[in-house]
């Protein structure tokens, strides 16, 4: 359910001229000078060349040429196969922009210490897709010889995902820099990046018509019979407070009563192909109203492109939810179905628009067809930041802040 538009300008000719691949032929026979070190050895054979035909100072050059691209690929290739490493991360979970806390392991078993080396391919990933060719998840100045070297560090994933998606390589460049070597990581546990959560005031309008003590999802309401009381719950009202059990406890403690049962919603997610922001922009406002619906017990079934989630109740379908959102691509999925709202039951569809806001579109059968709460459209604007409008999302806002 894609509504991306993508907008072509025509380039200028000087532009075509300077981007224009002519000889794509030529690519595989050129690719060795993609690397520093290609340049070195194109330089070695100029100078070779000036040394048999015109001047004897070619063949000096040719000499501290070939020196340094000795030098500068036989150490990266010695250092990174004469150290052991492992990479641990302290939570198998954690959300975009949350500060992830990795171990480094590192057994070097030269007797000099080991510089420049380099853990690429972890959690690199970035939204911005210009920025593939990041710095690396971790870069180290040294490593002391015949030693085993622990390091902690801190750093914040930015894009969703269960990393590493790829091959997690142990990279070094010293000391010239003109050729990199790599190994591939082999002791290194996986890390799940979940979409970021803001928060949202109040609850969904949609109450259904079944009472609240039969059936499962179950929530609480403002009216009805009396069931007991408990303890205050961020989202409660004022008037749910409960004094006199409060003033006993010292803590604050509600009344619940019966209410209505939410129906079960059908939330549809569209992760067709599209930009990396405005799609992680739409799949955190996503995960912010699946996490808002879960958390007031509305039953959900959440359709996100090929994948249905029958979500459980508790910690298990919160896991279910970011799970599912993480393991959609960067750029979307290429065939992803369109799920269409059903007219019987009660639906959430996030989307985007042509100008790539983001747009919720929310329908209630259970609802009067004449009222305005049964069928409404909302827009989110990703440049007037996400967390105040998702805040303010629902219209059933709840006063809060006259508990807290």
């Amino acid at each position: 359910m894609s509504f991306d538009l993508v907008v072509s300008q025509e380039p200028s000719r000087l532009s075509r001229l300077l981007t224009t691949d002519f000889c794509p032929w030529a690519n595989r026979y050129l690719y060795w000078l993609k690397e520093p070190v290609g340049w070195f050895a194109l330089a070695t054979a100029i100078s070779v060349i000036v040394g048999i035909y015109l001047a004897p100072i070619g063949w000096t050059l040719a000499a501290a040429l070939a020196a340094v691209i000795v030098v500068g690929m036989a150490w990266p290739a010695v250092a990174v196969r004469a150290v052991e490493s492992s990479l641990k991360p302290s939570q198998s979970q954690v959300h975009e922009g949350d500060p992830c806390e990795l171990q480094l392991a590192v057994r070097n078993r030269l007797p000099i210490p080991v510089w420049g080396l380099a853990v690429e391919g972890f959690l690199d990933r970035r939204c911005d897709s210009d920025a593939e060719a990041a710095v690396p998840t971790v870069a180290l100045a040294f490593v002391r010889g015949l030693a085993i070297s622990t390091y902690r560090f801190s750093i914040r994933p930015e894009l969703r995902g269960r990393y590493p998606n790829e091959d997690a390589l142990l990279t070094c460049s010293f000391p010239f820099g003109i050729w990199t070597a790599k190994r591939k990581l082999k002791n290194v546990s996986p890390v799940t990046v979940w979409p970021k959560v803001y928060p949202v005031a109040g609850s969904t309008a949609m109450t259904g018509r079944r009472a609240a003590e039969s059936g499962d999802g179950n929530r609480s309401g403002r009216s009805g019979d009396f069931l007991g009381v408990r303890e205050y719950r961020h989202g409660d009202s004022a008037r749910q407070v409960n004094w006199v059990a409060t003033a006993r406890s010292g803590d604050l403690v509600v009344t619940e009563r019966s209410g209505p049962q939410c129906p079960s919603v059908d939330v549809i997610v569209d992760v067709g192909r599209s930009a990396r922001e405005p799609l992680a922009d739409r799949i955190r406002v996503a995960a912010s109203l699946l996490a808002n619906l879960h958390q007031s017990a509305v039953p959900l079934r959440v359709h996100i492109g090929k994948n249905s989630v029958q979500v459980r109740r508790g910690w298990d379908g919160f896991v279910q939810i970011m799970d599912a959102l993480a393991e959609v691509p960067a750029e979307g999925e290429r065939d992803a179905p369109m799920h269409y709202p059903s007219r019987n039951r009660a639906t959430i569809a996030i989307a985007s628009s042509r100008d790539a806001e983001i747009t919720v579109c929310v329908s209630d059968p259970a609802v009067n067809p004449r009222s305005a709460d049964g069928h409404s459209h909302r827009m989110i604007h990703r440049d007037r930041g996400l967390a105040k409008q998702l805040l303010s999302f629902w219209t059933e806002v709840r006063d809060v802040n006259l508990v807290a």
